[in-house]
């Protein structure tokens, strides 16, 4: 039974309770009893979850724990910035673990491409600078150290990762018109 509100006067049974919420399409407040659905079992190397088939339906469902969508690291020169946990509890084999996915993205200077490799289910995440090397260099990425082991929010006005040119011949050095400006060539 779903009515608009306020309804002050719903009475549930069967152990279901009042649920005060407000409709995900229109976003109008409604009231209705609610009984929660009991915990779904998964089997070995899955974990219990839900996903959304359609707009506003959430449905239980088990994923494999080694999924490819499951992301718990960044490539290809993008960063973590956030990790959210996907399931905390005891699997099907007994065992306590915590799922987690890393979202990945890209310093600040850079520009990034979210590529489906083959065979994948999901996004990879591809950084690279805004930039061009002069001859004779490539870009590499040079990593803030204290940042990638530091406290979440120590670095939030800092880059984790930034891009500089460097000689392509390990044996040259960098050459600087302008110490500002960047290097300009190899020497």
């Amino acid at each position: 039974m779903v009515t608009e509100a306020p309804y002050r006067d719903l009475r549930c049974s069967d152990g279901s309770t009042v649920l005060h919420t407000t409709d995900c399409t229109m976003g109008t407040p409604v009231v209705y009893c609610f009984q929660p659905p009991p915990p779904i079992t998964c089997n070995h190397g899955y974990f219990p979850s839900v996903w959304h088939p359609e707009h506003c339906l959430e449905e239980s469902t088990c994923f494999p724990t080694d999924a490819d969508w499951i992301t718990t690291e960044c490539h290809n020169g993008a960063f973590p910035f956030s990790t959210s946990t996907l399931y905390e509890g005891t699997l099907a084999d007994g065992h306590w673990t915590a799922i987690s996915v890393v979202s990945c993205a890209c310093a600040t200077d850079q520009w990034y491409s979210m590529t489906k490799l083959d065979g994948r289910s999901n996004y990879e995440t591809f950084c690279m600078p805004h930039r061009s090397c002069p001859p004779g260099m490539t870009t590499s990425v040079r990593t803030n150290e204290y940042c990638a082991t530091a406290a979440a929010g120590a670095c939030a006005d800092a880059q984790y990762k930034t891009d500089y040119c460097e000689c392509a011949n390990p044996m040259q050095t960098p050459v600087y018109d302008d110490k500002f400006k960047g290097a300009i060539g190899c020497e």
